[in-house]
């Protein structure tokens, strides 16, 4: 019989990869852990069962998927391509980490004292100045 474990002090997560050959038989065991006889008792087998079954739906889903998107919403999409529909949608359509990085380290300079700027924060944001008119943040972050 199976006792579902304590969770720990601070909770997290691994993310397990498994052979694509071996997806079947990982679902399948998964499947098996939704059985109320294999657990100790009845919270043990609830708990168990909606642990089983989220890592089923991960499994069946390719969760990377939702990590992808969830990537792809920070960068933001360029402003060209707002209108093609999310599903459409391919890498080159998303913003570059290296433009938001390099305005970031801009402000970050700026915000140091560099230079004359330091008390111009807004029109840093809004890309007014001329070392960020270019990259403007406040229109990246939306």
């Amino acid at each position: 019989m199976l006792v579902y474990p304590d969770a720990p002090a601070e909770p997290g997560c691994v993310l397990l990869f498994v052979p694509i050959e071996l997806v079947p038989l990982v679902g399948g065991a998964f499947k098996r852990m939704e059985q109320r006889r294999r657990w100790s008792t009845e919270l043990d087998y609830e708990q168990g069962y909606r642990a089983f079954v989220e890592l089923e739906a991960q499994l069946m889903n390719n969760c990377l998927d939702t990590l992808i998107q969830e990537i792809r919403a920070i960068r933001g999409v360029k402003p060209d391509y707002e209108e093609t529909p999310i599903e459409s949608r391919t890498t080159e359509m998303y913003r570059d980490f290296n433009d938001i990085i390099g305005h970031l380290n801009t402000l970050i300079f700026y915000l140091g004292g560099g230079e004359e700027h330091a008390d111009n924060i807004i029109k840093i944001l809004r890309g007014i100045d001329p070392a960020t008119e270019e990259r403007n943040l406040l229109d990246m972050l939306e």
